[in-house]
């Protein structure tokens, strides 16, 4: 049976601006214990070259943060009409030994047979990210590299693992501010140990907008990145109440759109958005401008926050006709990022 979903707090809040979305704790459903033994798998000897990630289609894929539970995933698909090309998964975050073993979270979603973006904690809450920096923690690493490996890759043949996200604001415990440094070798040490596991493991590194930090001083380097992340959310009562505006005060930000996509231009690399979200029944033209943003660059894929855990996104349904009309003819419209499908038996239709 499965159990009430719960509150992981991760932090005591976010520092206030322009990007906050109130306190980041973020939610799961708690597994009945801890996770089941790590299942033994042989490390691969030596890495073959690794092929380069595809290049992003016209309409970037659209997954989506249901709250790591299946059932809200596919509820989201039946009120969308379209399906969703992947999931974006948060592993344990609690301890050392949740981020070493991700089978209960990898178990969820067993049956649902789409690839996910796996969002893999770099330390757990009261850890040193210095410690982690001298590769202490490697083990842990490895042990969780081990069963996502197993897990089913995108087509292109690759798994993702976005790491150390929002490391630019300080409600994380591998906030990087002040602690470059050491972010930046604990993230070299993570793609070195899952490396060594499996070639097909590509690696984002993810900035949340609307942070005063340079995020470039804790950038791991072109080796250790594979794809450049940026989460955004449109919250009132940090952005203009308009939603033209306050599209453009992220696009424009110091850190913002512009900058993520100039910064990734410049690498060679894809971007990915992969966490955004809006409110309110007027978020249309927002939502209108983002869709055509995302089909004028390289952006590999990107995940709407459909949950109200942290920031009241949740867009299914019918709270929000207006821009619930606007959200699916962007991206289940023909031509858009997720396949149009026929309802499945015994799920309702939207």
């Amino acid at each position: 049976m499965r159990q009430q979903a719960m509150r992981q707090r991760n932090g005591e809040g976010r520092a206030a601006g322009v990007g906050a979305r109130g306190p980041r704790p973020w939610r799961r459903l708690l597994p009945p214990g801890l996770a089941a033994p790590v299942l033994a798998v042989p490390l691969l000897a030596g890495l073959a070259a690794a092929p380069a990630l595809a290049p992003a289609a016209q309409a970037a894929p659209l997954g989506v943060y249901g709250a790591n539970d299946a059932s809200l995933v596919r509820e989201f698909e039946d009120w969308l009409g379209c399906k969703v090309e992947h999931l974006m998964i948060f592993t344990g975050q609690r301890t050392w030994d949740e981020i070493g073993k991700p089978q209960w979270f990898i178990q969820q979603f067993h049956s649902y047979d789409l690839p996910a973006l796996w969002s893999v904690a770099m330390i757990p809450k009261n850890s040193s990210l210095r410690e982690a920096a001298s590769g202490r923690y490697n083990r842990y690493y490895t042990d969780a590299a081990r069963e996502l490996a197993r897990t089913k890759p995108f087509p292109d043949g690759t798994i993702r693992v976005r790491l150390g996200w929002e490391m630019n604001g300080d409600w994380f415990p591998w906030a990087a501010e002040g602690k470059e440094a050491d972010f930046v070798a604990t993230f070299r040490h993570i793609v070195d140990s899952f490396r060594a596991v499996s070639d097909k493991f590509r690696f984002e590194w993810n900035i949340n907008y609307g942070q005063t930090m340079d995020p470039a001083k804790a950038y791991p380097g072109d080796d250790y990145v594979d794809i450049i992340g940026m989460d955004f959310y449109w919250k009132k009562q940090y952005l203009p109440s308009d939603p033209v505006r306050a599209f453009e005060a992220i696009r424009d930000d110091r850190y913002g759109l512009r900058y993520i996509e100039n910064f990734a231009r410049q690498r060679n690399k894809p971007t990915a958005y992969s966490e955004w979200g809006v409110q309110g029944d007027d978020a249309g033209p927002f939502i209108q401008r983002f869709q055509e943003w995302v089909s004028r660059h390289n952006v590999l894929y990107t995940n709407y926050w459909n949950h109200d855990a942290d920031y009241a996104g949740k867009i299914s349904g019918n709270i929000w006709p207006r821009t619930g009309a606007a959200f699916r003819q962007a991206f289940c419209a023909p031509g858009a990022s997720a396949r149009t499908v026929p309802p499945t038996p015994g799920r309702a239709s939207r």
